[in-house]
């Protein structure tokens, strides 16, 4: 059977890091043939955070948010709900999945063992159909992915070849993310002032959380270098496992973000 190589992309809230993944997707298909799959783990996690708003479960009571989870029939019918949001297109999955209430809740139903539980079951399965339908990569997006991805390789799911994880100034990441990339904090207007801001404590928390919950924590990748894009390393060569860490705090474009990471990977693979 084919063996998939993975190539984890992970990090901080806000860090660009699901803009660079998908740019590397496509660069990877189009300019050098691999198969590629994407697997958005975050997305797991907020389809978690609707099935139980739905299910009318307060998502800040841990006991009932792992009684829902737990609960069988909840867990076929929120992979049910993950095949549902895989078929939409892409503006009725962000209008769902991407709102501010989601948002908020997804760092609090990750850091419940059971849903990181339900999201290793469905990327195992994944991993199966990537083998059974020839793709020779994948490309993780999440969090707590060193981890993800070792548990797969001993499992012998697939090669883990590459692991990336992103970090970014908060400030940086929210005017990014509301779309005042290009002007400084100081030129915006009170409005926007206050809708940075608060992205930036919501920015802050998500990683609080994500940094101090007892399943799969995010840690950057210990011993591992930095690098401030768009300044990567020539080489990887490297005794055993490229990891980095990638700062994506510059002015830059996505596609200056994006290509050098890009390349890196498709360097990586070829080895």
């Amino acid at each position: 059977m084919n063996t998939p190589r993975i190539v984890t992309f992970d990090g901080e809230a806000r860090s660009g890091k699901g803009t660079i993944v998908q740019a590397t997707k496509d660069y990877l298909r189009d300019e050098h043939d691999h198969k590629v799959m994407l697997i958005d783990l975050g997305q797991v996690f907020r389809v978690l955070v609707v099935a139980t708003l739905r299910a009318g479960i307060d998502v800040n009571d841990a006991d009932a948010v792992d009684a829902f989870l737990g609960d069988e029939a909840n867990a076929k019918a929120s992979i049910q709900l993950v095949k549902d949001v895989y078929h939409m297109t892409k503006e009725e999955r962000d209008e769902l999945l991407y709102s501010n209430e989601v948002s908020a809740n997804s760092a609090k139903i990750g850091a419940r063992p059971l849903s990181q539980s339900f999201k290793d079951d469905l990327l195992k399965k994944w991993m199966h159909d990537a083998a059974n339908e020839g793709f020779d990569t994948v490309l993780l997006d999440g969090r707590a992915l060193e981890e993800v991805g070792e548990m797969l390789e001993r499992e012998k799911l697939c090669k883990f070849v590459m692991g990336l994880y992103f970090t970014c100034d908060p400030m940086v990441g929210a005017r990014r993310t509301l779309g005042y990339a290009t002007t400084p904090y100081d030129e915006l207007d009170e409005a926007q002032q206050a809708e940075v801001d608060a992205l930036v404590v919501q920015i802050n928390e998500r990683n609080r959380s994500d940094r101090e919950r007892a399943v799969q924590s995010i840690v950057p990748p210990a011993s591992a270098d930095t690098y401030i894009l768009p300044a990567l390393p020539v080489s990887l060569a490297v005794d055993g496992r490229p990891m980095l860490i990638i700062d994506t705090s510059a002015d830059l474009t996505k596609e200056a973000m994006a290509l050098p990471v890009a390349r890196l990977v498709a360097e990586a693979l070829q080895d």
